[in-house]
């Protein structure tokens, strides 16, 4: 085996790929920062407000849910975190958006990456949204009663209560 014929093709496809992503990943995040300065997820969570019915989250929690889905867990997660610190999320919500995100963030970075590889746009896009509404439905369901929201009291403790 020619181990140096094997080297050069693997590094120059891998590069290739490298390359082929990065022509996807700079335009998308150029786009996506340019809709973040627009404000275009507040107009765009309105949609999400049925979905967020469905899970008994409040309206607030569109905007981090959204903001998961098309920039994912990275910008997401400071969204998520600035929602929970300003209190505008209880613990259920944000234990919640957090499972959905978890089966179903950067829906479409992630899924233009894997396009690129040759999988179908439309099958990873409807499966992976359809799971993470199954997967968190059950949790929302399951956890109701069980989820622990810990709490600072008066004398610097922390308590544990059912949400």
């Amino acid at each position: 085996m020619d181990y140096a014929a094997f080297l050069k093709d693997a590094i120059s496809g891998s590069l290739d790929q490298v390359l082929l992503m990065a022509a996807i990943i700079f335009p998308l995040m150029l786009v996506l920062e340019i809709a973040r300065d627009l404000n275009v997820l507040d107009k765009l969570s309105i949609i999400l407000r049925p979905l967020m019915r469905l899970f008994k989250v409040s309206d607030k929690g569109t905007i981090p849910l959204m903001a998961g889905l098309v920039f994912g867990i990275s910008y997401g997660a400071g969204v998520i975190i600035d929602s929970a610190k300003s209190g505008e999320l209880n613990f259920r919500d944000l234990y919640l958006i957090n499972i959905f995100l978890v089966v179903c963030h950067s829906l479409f970075e992630d899924t233009a990456l894997f396009v690129v590889l040759g999988a179908d746009f439309t099958f990873l896009v409807v499966s992976r949204f359809i799971l993470a509404v199954i997967v968190t439905l059950v949790f929302s369901w399951w956890k109701k009663f069980t989820i622990q929201e810990t709490v600072l009291n008066s004398t610097g403790r922390t308590d544990s209560r059912h949400v």
